[in-house]
């Protein structure tokens, strides 16, 4: 055995090789009696000899399940979650707090185990000693009434590792920063002198909003302690993932570098979806891990770079004193590859695997040596002078390139490849006469030809061997051709220079723009070190430390989106702008706090607020792209669109193209009735999201108005897999069944998910309005009534233009309270027709005022709006088809026409999405 696998301890080949085999199915034995585990659970269990496996399998899984009003403690049993060789987990409720928690209990038939006991008990101690954010913290240690121990800890709905693995595979930078977090509280757990020695994917939780949580401690291991637990096949750890020196060696040797490889193997396994090693059996993975060097990771990735094969290599060094020395140091380069920037490990050069070879094989390397040493003196010269020639001639000309990606017609929402074409030759013609150049035309880039963020642009980089690219966007402004340029260092994503060229015929337009920057570009690539351009300057706001820390709190509470957190948000703002008033970007996240809270309460007055807030950050900071971007916001909520859309134009000509700023135009472009071009904008946006479908629910709206419902379903069930803490998966599912006309199915899914996001005031209205669609008007009439407490002046539009005041108004209407429900309904038709005169194409306005004309039963103004409506964008003709505001108009002529033109245009919108 020994010889077989050299690798493997003493205890663990005798274990194998001295058992006996069993007397009733002549396998090996490892219990007294002489009978196998298998023969001893059947005769245990008092099944026939002819037992099959499965039947074996169905008495095990009965053992250890709980009722369905199961209680454990403190604790009230609800389902079973995950079951183990040493402990059984539940999905738990606090009898007391009625918190969900998870509860971790040994198995039954474990409770005469002194060495599972003390294990269990282990991992509790050891988790419990414990505080970081990506550890998961335990609550409370306990035994229950027959003296088994148990413990209980947080609840992570996300999964784990191993599940969501391969939805992240595709997504290199998310894989990295998870495993930077892992390593972040491995370190920390190192810190505190615990090894954790059994970290695998299945062992990194996910809580709601995807945040890893190390878990299970169970073969934890105090740094300054050399007492362990009987050294046995279940207690090394994962085959897998598992350092080498794991298996060979006494614990007590045990250093953080074993964990270091367990990180190493985890961050291989999702990029190449697969373990680094893989076998029959768990020693032949041991084995493998012992006498192989790791794969390659890009023979089995596409995605991963040379960097990330490095990373991944130096984790997974047979030698523990050649890995990173702690997973603090690989936190770091982990970081470092995220940031764009030069990791510290360096990938193993052809010299150093071959002195690694010549000491495991001296003979041999003695012969080849010599035999090199003969042949080396003899062509070192002439090597040696070719390669210096051919650095002379290459670094010339590669010290002066500029990689050309073509530019993002804004217009069109498409790559404008010809004109970056013609961009590069003008630029190679002019760059030429003033020294030697490489002009490299790029037409293979990411999704819609846009390259943006740093890891893009560094891989464009390598890949085509430049040391600049230049890259920007194209459209039409007051009839003339403008395109904006920014020049970048493809080493490290820094913005070098940008320039904005305007010309009046687009049949010049590029060469104008190379002729006026050639000389400016000629200057930047003379230099031998690339540094980033000088901006402007930096916002008073980060060099002041108290409004720094308020920008920060305030940023961190805005994106709960909950009103209370909104107001303290607003509240951290505020005193941000008080510690630095000329902080553009205070103003410009105050405007957004404020805005965010009025789409909530719709208040005037906190929309006015927003309004100057954001004037105040264009007039502090005119060349930021936060200031832009607020004012933006502001516009699209008064109804200005195309002012709104224009300032976000401004803002990727300043910084470029980035995830919000697409994620916003495709916003303001459903709000314009152009879904077509919203979902273009999502697509974008989604390729740099920094959370798994960060953008579905937006592609899902856009599918919906576009009547492509499977679509639509699709997007929305994938953010109810990877963002089950967020409501807009369901919402969108209730909505999606109303327009399909089966009522009862969206009125079970907002009853199902009521109590759940009861503090999402978006959740609430959802369901105000399935109820009023439904024609529950009584539970209507309530649900808008406790709505409008919150909001007076009906509140913010929602799906079908239904506000408060104007639902409420309808239902008293309709109850034959008509003086009271027409109070309402003309006091919210006066804000919306005060509304209109600043946007006057504003189509939820308009069909608003056409519902409300209608439940007053005036049926001409009613038609006249609803036909402006549509003629300003509106499509959704199926809310229309069921709204109950229209019921006194349905059946004339004009309501008819009107839902044709609705229909028609989808339609057109149809087969526009179809053809791209």
């Amino acid at each position: 055995m020994k010889a077989f696998s050299p690798g493997l301890s003493d205890s663990i080949a005798s274990v194998i090789a001295d058992a006996p085999p069993c007397p009733r199915c002549d396998s090996s034995s490892h219990v007294a009696g002489g009978l196998c585990v298998g023969c001893l659970l059947q005769s245990g269990l008092d099944l026939d000899d002819e037992c099959e496996p499965e039947a074996l399998v169905s008495a095990l899984a009965e053992i250890n399940l709980p009722d369905q009003n199961w209680r454990l403690g403190n604790y009230e049993i609800l389902e079973e979650i995950g079951r183990g060789g040493m402990g059984v987990i539940y999905r738990a409720r606090q009898r007391h707090s009625r918190r969900i928690v998870a509860v971790k209990r040994v198995l039954s038939y474990h409770s005469d185990s002194r060495e599972t006991l003390a294990r269990f008990r282990r991992e509790a101690q050891a988790a419990a000693s414990l505080d970081h954010p990506n550890i998961l913290p335990i609550y409370e240690v306990s035994e229950s009434e027959d003296g088994l121990p148990f413990f209980s800890m947080k609840f992570a709905p996300g999964g784990n590792l191993q599940e969501v693995g391969r939805a992240l595979r595709n997504d290199p930078r998310q894989c990295v920063a998870l495993v930077a977090k892992v390593a972040r509280a491995v370190q920390y757990a190192h810190a505190k002198g615990i090894l954790h020695r059994d970290l695998k994917p299945g062992n990194i939780l996910l809580d709601a909003r995807g945040e890893p949580l190390v878990s299970d401690f169970g073969l934890a291991k105090w740094l300054d302690t050399t007492s362990e637990l009987t050294r046995t096949l279940t207690i090394f750890g994962t085959p897998g993932y598992i350092a080498p020196e794991q298996a060979s060696g006494p614990a007590a040797e045990l250093k953080p570098a074993a964990d270091v490889y367990s990180l190493g193997a985890i961050l291989f396994d999702l990029l190449a979806g697969r373990p680094p090693f893989l076998g029959a059996h768990a020693l032949s993975v041991i084995r493998q891990a012992a006498e192989s060097p790791a794969p390659k990771l890009r023979t089995l990735s596409k995605i991963a770079d040379r960097d990330l094969e490095t990373i991944c290599a130096h984790c997974l060094e047979r030698d523990p004193k050649l890995r990173y020395p702690s997973a603090h140091d690989l936190a770091e380069d982990l970081e470092r590859w995220l940031e764009g920037r030069s990791i510290i490990a360096r990938r193993t050069l052809p010299p150093t695997r071959v002195w690694r070879w010549s000491k495991r094989n001296p003979i041999l390397a003695t012969i080849a040596a010599l035999s090199l040493l003969a042949s080396s003196v003899i062509i070192t010269r002439e090597v040696e002078r070719r390669q210096l020639e051919h650095i002379v001639r290459t670094d010339q000309v590669a010290f002066r390139s500029v990689g050309i990606l073509p530019l993002l017609d804004l217009d069109g929402i498409k790559a404008d490849v010809e004109s970056a074409q013609r961009l590069a030759s003008a630029l190679e013609r002019d760059l030429t006469n003033l020294g030697p150049v490489k002009i490299v035309p790029i037409s293979a880039v990411p999704q819609f030809g846009v390259a943006g963020v740093v890891s893009d642009v560094k891989g464009i980089g390598r890949k085509h061997s430049v040391r600049t690219l230049l890259t920007g966007t194209v459209r039409r402004v007051d009839g003339k051709r403008r395109i904006s340029l920014r020049m970048v260092d493809a080493a490290h994503g820094d913005t070098l220079s940008k320039w904005i060229v305007e010309a009046d015929s687009s049949d010049t337009t590029p060469e104008k723009v190379a002729h006026g920057t050639a000389r400016a570009i000629d200057v930047i690539l003379r230099k031998e070190r690339l540094t980033a351009r000088t901006t402007p300057e930096e916002d008073p706001g980060f060099r002041n430390v108290v409004a720094r820390e308020f920008i920060a709190a305030g940023k961190e509470l805005a994106d709960r989106r909950s009103g209370q957190d909104l107001d303290r948000a607003i509240q951290c703002f505020q005193k941000a702008v008080a510690a630095e008033p000329t902080s553009s970007v205070a103003h410009a996240h105050l405007a957004l706090a404020y805005l965010v809270r009025a789409t909530f309460l719709f208040d005037p007055a906190l929309l006015n607020k927003a309004e100057a807030a954001a004037h105040e950050a264009i007039r502090l900071g005119p060349n930021r792209s936060e200031s832009h971007r607020a004012l933006a916001m502001v516009l699209e909520k008064k109804g200005d669109f195309e002012q709104a859309q224009e300032e976000i134009y401004r803002a990727i000509e300043i910084e470029g193209l980035q995830e919000r700023l697409a994620s916003h135009l495709g916003a303001i472009a459903l709000m314009m009735g152009r879904p077509d071009r919203a979902l273009l904008w999502s697509q974008i946006a989604s390729q740099w999201q920094s959370r798994p479908a960060a953008y579905e629910h937006l592609m899902g709206d856009c599918f919906m108005e576009l009547g492509l419902d499977e679509q639509a379903e699709a997007a929305y069930r994938r953010v109810a897999d990877l963002q089950p803490e967020m409501p807009e998966s369901w919402m969108g599912l209730c909505r999606l069944r109303l327009l399909q006309g089966d009522g009862d199915a969206a009125r079970k899914l907002w009853l199902e998910n009521r109590a759940r996001y009861e503090s999402f005031e978006f959740a609430r209205q959802m369901g105000a309005q399935v109820e009023f669609f439904t024609r529950h008007f009584d539970e209507a009439r309530s649900l808008y009534e406790e709505l409008a407490r919150t909001a007076p002046d009906g509140g913010a539009h929602f799906f079908g233009a239904l506000s408060y005041k104007s639902a409420l108004g309808a239902l008293l209407m309709l109850a034959d309270e008509k003086d009271q429900g027409r109070s309402m309904l003309q006091i919210r038709l006066a804000l919306l027709r005060e509304q209109s005169e600043t946007a006057p194409r504003d189509s939820q306005i308009l069909y608003e005022m056409a519902a409300i004309e209608s439940s007053l039963d005036n049926s001409d103004a009613a038609l006249k709006h609803l036909h402006a409506a549509v003629g300003s964008g509106w499509l959704d003709y199926r809310s229309a088809s069921i709204d109950p505001r229209f019921d006194k108009v349905r059946y004339q002529t004009r309501f008819r026409e009107a839902m044709e033109m609705m229909r028609q245009n989808v339609t057109s919108l149809q087969h526009g999405v179809s053809s791209k």
